[in-house]
């Protein structure tokens, strides 16, 4: 399993888009949370195998509808225990 941490910038914040990241990363059976900061931005932490981590990256930049994704950085990190997909408040 590869763990990728994401940082996404734009409008991401107070349209619904945690709770959308989350109905995808399960859909996908991706493990791990996605966060607000207080930059603006959202926080994804993500563990799965390449594909479905594509696959989501793919559902972030589309969007809910509402959302706008300007820039996404990503970068691995090391192994996580997370057993689901939750919003971390």
């Amino acid at each position: 399993m590869k763990w990728i941490q994401l940082s996404i910038y734009g409008v991401v914040q107070g349209i619904g888009f945690r709770n959308f990241i989350k109905n995808k990363a399960k859909l996908l059976g991706i493990k791990g949370y996605v966060k607000n900061e207080f930059d603006g931005s959202v926080t994804v932490v993500a563990g799965g195998n390449d594909s479905q981590l594509e696959s989501l990256k793919e559902y972030i930049k589309t969007g809910n509808g509402y959302s706008v994704v300007y820039k996404m950085f990503e970068k691995e990190i090391p192994p996580q225990t997370f057993v689901d997909f939750f919003i971390l408040y």
